[in-house]
């Protein structure tokens, strides 16, 4: 990919530059050739007034000069009269097709065309004529054979320069091209080469029957970056194979363990009946162990079925839905005993309108939501803490809040609230650290949101954001 990348650079800088330093090389030529022509165009018509002031008499003189020129300059030179007769000459062929042409023309007032440009290979010489005589009386004609060989030379030099400065242009463009090419690509050089590794590395550690081959799939591209795509597509594969295996583990394992909790249970409390004074103490303790790792096996069931993704439920929720305001109501009238034992009061805020705060999720799962939210608040509120809850319906969302004045949790726990077995350094009680962790799995799974956050003055709010249902009324 490095070789295309740095193909394409210079392809781009090469079309750059040529397209500054050719019209550059055009432009030196018409400039070298436009002052040719300024100075040739002198010569001539110098000696078209000197040939209009000379009679028969100063036809030596006139003679003389052009020799002089021709020696000079190494041009030929011819004057001749109106009816094409020489009167003077030197170093030119007068007999040749393309002088009679030129004469010929300057004889009908016409001057010879300059080239509009110059180049290292045009001709060595251009033939200027210019007619003798004012205005439409035309008494004879001047023609030079310029050379064009001091300008070619200029021309010749000046577009090595131009091509030296673009030649070295473009190595430096190169050597940039290359630094270039070589920091795009290497980040993903790296990154497919760690992605492979990741691959390889779980492929090892599961089980032959668990890998799957990646998916073939028609990516397009650099072949580098074919490579990359189809690394991370099978990445991506094993990523999530590895999250079906570890929720699978936890629930087989939860599974395993509920039944023997439970048959645990039973043999404890039929043990009980028989149980000394002594060891009654120590048979509760084990009993309330029990219920506890009973609760954390529960929960892990409840947790490894909210964490599997509910692919194609999106219809169902929406049929599913429940009245979340109504749910709301009647989990706090559930708690309110538990919280006034506990030293809470609790108000519920709601809008005025409820009669459509139908949230897509099934009303079970709301249930244990809500129970989450009040369980967290009535274990670590404190005792005189007030709690709210409040239900409002937002636009596409009804939002769900708990907040309490209790003691909250410090800043930077925040974020860690809702992860499994996490309990914050401040929390007092039982509790298994999977409530929180519960409730943000489902509402996730249900296409909402959970944030944890502190309350002002003190305390701690939690949001619960759920799809809504909007339900068409009938119009009466």
């Amino acid at each position: 990919m490095r070789r295309r990348v740095l193909m394409v650079l210079m392809i781009y800088s090469t079309v750059v530059v040529l397209a500054l330093s050719v019209p550059l090389a055009v432009l030196v030529g018409r400039e070298r050739v436009q002052r040719f022509a300024e100075n040739r165009s002198s010569a001539v018509t110098f000696f078209a007034e000197l040939s209009s002031r000379e009679d028969e008499s100063g036809v030596p003189r006139l003679r003389e000069s052009l020799q002089r020129y021709n020696n000079l300059y190494d041009e030929g030179i011819a004057v001749v009269d109106r009816n094409g007769t020489v009167r003077a000459l030197a170093g030119l062929d007068v007999d040749r097709a393309d002088v009679r042409r030129s004469i010929a023309g300057a004889l009908r007032n016409q001057r010879g065309d300059v080239p509009s440009g110059l180049a290292p290979w045009s001709p060595s010489s251009v033939l200027i004529a210019t007619p003798v005589g004012g205005g439409t009386q035309v008494d004879g004609a001047v023609v030079i054979d310029a050379s064009t060989a001091a300008a070619r030379r200029d021309v010749a030099l000046a577009w090595v320069v131009i091509a030296a400065g673009a030649l070295l242009i473009l190595v430096t463009i190169a050597v940039i091209a290359a630094a270039l090419s070589r920091w795009v690509v290497r980040p993903l050089t790296a990154l497919s080469s760690r992605v492979n590794s990741f691959g390889d590395k779980f492929n090892n550690s599961v089980p032959a029957e668990e890998t799957r081959p990646p998916k073939p799939a028609a990516y397009v591209g650099p072949p580098e970056v074919r490579e990359l795509s189809g690394a991370f597509d099978a990445m991506a594969d094993d990523v999530e194979s590895a999250t079906t295996a570890q929720r699978r583990l936890v629930a087989d394992t939860a599974h395993a363990l509920r039944n023997p909790l439970a048959a645990l249970r039973i043999r404890l409390d039929i043990l009980g009946m028989r149980v000394p004074e002594s060891v009654a103490e120590a048979h509760l303790k084990t009993t309330r162990e029990i219920d506890r790792l009973s609760t954390v096996v529960e929960d892990l069931l409840v947790l490894a079925a909210a964490e599997t993704p509910a692919t194609g439920m999106a219809g169902n929720m929406q049929a599913i839905g429940c009245d979340v305001g109504a749910t709301v109501a009647g989990r706090v009238e559930f708690w309110s005993s538990t919280m006034a034992a506990a030293g809470i009061s609790s108000r519920v805020v709601t809008t005025d309108e409820q009669d459509n705060y139908h949230a897509a999720l099934p009303e079970d799962d709301l249930i244990r939501i809500v129970d989450a939210l009040l369980s967290n608040a009535t274990k670590y509120a404190g005792d005189g803490a007030d709690v709210e809850i409040g239900v409002q319906a937002r636009q596409g969302s009804i939002a769900v809040w708990v907040s309490d004045s209790g003691p909250g949790v410090p800043t930077d726990e925040l974020p860690l609230v809702v992860d499994r077995f996490y309990r914050g350094s401040s929390a007092d009680g039982e509790g298994t650290g999977l409530g929180l962790s519960i409730a943000a799995a489902l509402s996730e799974r249900a296409g909402g949101s959970l944030e944890v956050r502190a309350a002002r003055p003190s305390g701690l709010r939690i949001d619960l954001r759920l799809p809504r249902i909007v339900e068409s009324r009938p119009l009466s």
